[in-house]
């Protein structure tokens, strides 16, 4: 099944059924202007991010600048110190003006490494922001893929859900594609039949397509299941030849053939009663035998016992 990964309205179909496709074709088209308008955005974001985190760029000037702001004042106030407390020893200068000269270089000092962590801190998200727009351009640039259906392998699309102008919702199923070379027969078998069939018997298959012809097909697997909605087991089989013009879906009778016996006599299912009896005419004489039964198909029985082929049968009514 082709799966659509997105909304969107389908502006082009390249496929209808019938038609066979190659890997990797693109199957249909849908409206991706939307999503063009976000990859548009992501390139402009990134553009911005890449002049933010660029060398020269604004941002980190200005903060640059206020670090250097910052490490000349530490710088100024660190040497008016050192010269109030040599003062100081001379009686030049007074106590306070020295302790006031202190606290401004301490003042300094923390507004210093305030600025040197405010660079690192811009530095840093100058770069994240870069790589983020960066994986933001490549999502929104990948999403485009998403717009275009492709066909993951080589077959014959045998169904199409959707047409041009349809809209279609993420999730939604479009057209059905298959290898036309490996047709599977899935045939419901009772449980009372089951337990004769084995892989590779031989299958005698009737299309509803073309009555009164065969086609012979292999017993290929055999499902463990059983199916309470058909009260039947699943087992497929695939054919033998390839079928000219075969169709999928194409509803079918088939006949597992389980057993052989070569020179059997087989009676009309029809002439043998639920209780393994049939009516014979012997010359004038009409009678009820009790039959001991082999083979039984959904057409004829096999008899075993009980009968001759003398014998003219009687259809019960």
């Amino acid at each position: 099944m082709v799966t659509c990964l997105s909304d969107g309205y389908i502006v082009k179909s390249y496929v209808a059924e019938g038609d066979m496709v190659r890997a990797n074709q693109v199957l249909f088209k849908l409206d991706n202007r939307q999503q063009h308008t976000q990859v548009n955005i992501a390139r402009t974001n990134l553009e911005f991010a890449s002049i933010s985190a660029a060398a020269n760029s604004p941002t980190l000037a200005q903060v640059k600048d206020q670090l250097e702001a910052a490490r000349v004042k530490l710088e100024n106030d660190s040497i008016t110190y050192v010269r109030y407390r040599r003062l100081l020893t001379t009686n030049s200068v007074a106590k306070q003006d020295v302790d006031n000269a202190e606290a401004n270089m301490k003042s300094s000092r923390s507004n210093y490494l305030a600025a040197l962590e405010n660079c690192r801190i811009t530095q840093d998200r100058v770069k994240q922001d870069l790589a983020t727009s960066r994986d933001q351009l490549k999502n929104a640039e990948e999403g485009n893929q998403y717009y275009d259906l492709l066909s993951i392998g080589a077959g014959k699309v045998y169904q199409v859900f959707k047409k041009t102008g349809d809209m279609v919702r993420r999730g939604e199923q479009v057209a059905q594609i298959g290898n036309p070379d490996s047709i599977v027969i899935n045939l419901d078998v009772d449980e009372g039949t089951i337990a004769k069939v084995k892989l590779g018997q031989r299958v005698l298959v009737e299309l509803n397509t073309e009555k009164n012809k065969n086609y012979e097909a292999t017993v290929s697997k055999i499902y463990p299941h059983f199916n309470e909605t058909t009260q039947s087991y699943k087992v497929e089989a695939r054919f033998n030849a390839p079928v000219a013009g075969l169709i999928a879906g194409t509803q079918l009778q088939a006949n597992i053939i389980t057993n052989i016996k070569d020179k059997a006599l087989l009676i009309p299912h029809i002439c043998l009663s639920a209780d393994n009896k049939v009516a014979v005419k012997r010359g004038e004489k009409y009678d009820t035998l009790k039959v001991e039964t082999g083979i039984i198909s959904d057409d004829w029985v096999e008899i075993v016992n009980g009968l001759t082929t003398s014998d003219l049968i009687l259809k019960w009514k």
